[in-house]
């Protein structure tokens, strides 16, 4: 919140403007010895002395007063930004003490003058206001999210698997979405969600899907899937991740969809009406909303929990870090148009906190970048808007209400440019698979990611539960639909500490040779000649070296050279004809 200001060029033109003569005679009992009579008068005592020992009473204001002058002047060019100072000092500058249902006027007023500083005090205060002191976040030890007993998620190897998943079953065709919405149907968002390598955030029915809702969009606005009919199809960027880059993927989502249009991602929160009014207006574009707040997920320490309200409050306290969400609050609601509006109300929980929630808990968290605690949704954040009319019936605001901390992992640290490249944390006890002779063994069957079983798939055959059986037939079949062998050896290795058996290791060999015995070196013209016509070409000097003879009347340029030959052809006074 700012306050609303005039523009005026001097101190004296803004104290005559603001003040009624009772409020500049309380002003002028601060400073001056003497108060004048007349309105005018009072003005002119109060610049004076202003003017003449504006040091010495700068230095009379509270602690709170100098971080606000100095805040104003040097962080807001001159205007006062209340929600800033609060959300970084934790207190108003000025004195709660008040004089009926105004403030009472206190040295403060001097300075900032409803909110504001004229141009010539403030170039007077430049001189000599030191800057504020620097805001630190403020980060929650792991022992204290833990103590609160919620639900602690680690995402990054869940969002890799089902990354390897949904574009799985995008290339076979399965993710159906709304040609109108971009959005997947009910029954694909049913199949996702019992593809998740873990469930979804919530077990609970009642509340909506959210993993299995924002996977399609992800993937369309993050540029590896597209529409194709009623279907989703890869993008070359789709297909390379699934072959052998799921982490540069999801570097590719993050990055491409802070500036998507698929979907505002405050349109989740229906217990708020009103956002499709004055044809899409109301709302601002997420496109200007996103990049603040990656900004500030880009600064947190990766490896850190910090609370939501810490995250809010960073937010609210930053030019760089704070967005607008609405253009009319106005024309939002909840229940009834007239009773509910939420133009009575600050909207900024109500807003633009839901707005973080959704896009942290429903899309950040999904895509694997920040683990995540939290507690159901009922009543999480029920203070925040149980003041609101008509809201009182309502369990949640938001289906994210219950997101507590967050904390930016080692993926997340990767994709935000932290870390140059992304690696797993790998030890004995975490190996997916052992190996034995040519069979790939699985540690723990009951949880592996859906998307590594589909690998699997593609390159072996089940023999038992947690046995799969390699063999010269599944690899060749499996080079043949595209993959190749060094990433399946790649994907295998970075399943397991262990070392391949001898079997599989001469396995692997014996595929080498087969996959590259034969190569394909192009396609070339058959040329078919006469015996005598075919003779002089294979002995001549100058067709010998660009020709290759095929069966007993024909003839192919040699590889690379096709065109050499055809000239020369020409050089000798012939032409390639046709039949």
């Amino acid at each position: 919140m700012t306050y609303y200001t005039t523009s005026y060029d001097t101190y004296k033109a803004r104290l005559t403007a603001e003040y009624l003569s009772p409020d500049l005679k309380e002003l002028a009992a601060l400073i001056c010895q003497e108060v004048p009579s007349r309105k005018d008068e009072r003005v002119d005592a109060i610049v004076q002395t202003m003017f003449h020992d504006l040091q010495g009473i700068f230095a009379k204001l509270s602690l709170n007063g100098q971080h606000a002058v100095s805040e104003t002047v040097h962080t807001w060019d001159g205007t006062y930004q209340s929600r800033m100072f609060i959300n970084k000092y934790k207190s108003t500058p000025w004195t709660e003490t008040s004089k009926g249902y105004g403030r009472k006027i206190e040295l403060l007023d001097l300075f900032l003058i409803r909110g504001g500083l004229p141009s010539d005090l403030l170039e007077k205060l430049r001189k000599f206001v030191p800057k504020p002191p620097k805001d630190t976040i403020r980060y929650t030890e792991n022992e204290d999210v833990l103590y609160e007993e919620l639900t602690v998620r680690e995402t990054s190897r869940a969002a890799l698997a089902n990354l390897a998943t949904l574009l799985t079953l995008t290339e076979k065709k399965e993710i159906r979405v709304s040609a109108k919405t971009s959005k997947a149907t009910a029954a694909t968002v049913k199949k996702i969600s019992n593809s998740l390598y873990e469930q979804d955030w919530y077990a609970d029915q009642n509340i909506e899907p959210m993993q299995p809702f924002s996977w399609p969009l992800l993937l369309q606005g993050g540029g590896l899937a597209k529409m194709n009919g009623s279907f989703l199809k890869l993008s070359p960027a789709g297909r390379k991740a699934l072959k052998n880059d799921l982490p540069g993927g999801l570097q590719t989502v993050w990055r491409k969809w802070e500036k998507t249009k698929i979907i505002d991602e405050f349109s989740r929160v229906t217990a708020i009406k009103g956002q499709r009014s004055n044809r899409g207006r109301a709302m601002t574009t997420p496109v200007k909303r996103r990049p603040a707040i990656n900004k500030l997920l880009k600064d947190l320490q990766p490896g850190k929990w910090i609370s939501i309200d810490e995250f809010a409050r960073l937010i609210q306290s930053k030019a760089e870090y704070s967005f607008a969400m609405t253009n009319y609050d106005w024309k939002l609601y909840i229940v009834d148009q007239h009773y509910g509006n939420l133009d009575y109300c600050d909207t900024w929980l109500l807003v633009n906190l839901r707005y973080i929630l959704v896009y942290l808990f429903e899309y950040c968290a999904t895509l694997g970048l920040i683990d995540v605690a939290y507690q159901s949704p009922y009543e999480a954040r029920q203070e925040d808007y149980r003041d609101c009319w008509g809201a009182d019936e309502l369990d949640y605001l938001c289906h994210c209400d219950g997101l507590k901390y967050i904390r930016i992992n080692t993926l997340g640290a990767f994709v935000m440019g932290h870390d140059d490249e992304y690696s797993a944390e790998n030890s004995d006890d975490d190996d997916l698979l052992s190996f034995e002779a040519t069979e790939l063994i699985i540690q723990d069957p009951a949880n592996i990611p859906p998307g590594q079983e589909m690998f699997f798939e593609k390159i072996a055959e089940r023999t038992e539960v947690d046995r799969w059986r390699l063999s010269v037939s599944s690899l060749i079949t499996a080079i043949r639909g595209g993959d190749k062998l060094s990433e399946i050896k790649k994907m295998l290795t970075s399943s397991s500490t262990k070392e391949f058996s001898q079997e599989m290791q001469k396995l692997f060999m014996e595929v080498e040779h087969r996959s590259t015995a034969f190569i394909d070196a192009g396609k070339t013209t058959l040329i078919e000649c006469s015996s005598e016509a075919r003779k002089q070409a294979l002995t001549n000097k100058k067709f010998k070296d660009l020709c290759l003879p095929v069966g007993e009347k024909y003839l192919i340029g040699a590889p690379g050279k096709e065109q050499k030959f055809l000239k020369a052809l020409e050089a000798a006074g012939f032409i390639l004809g046709s039949k």
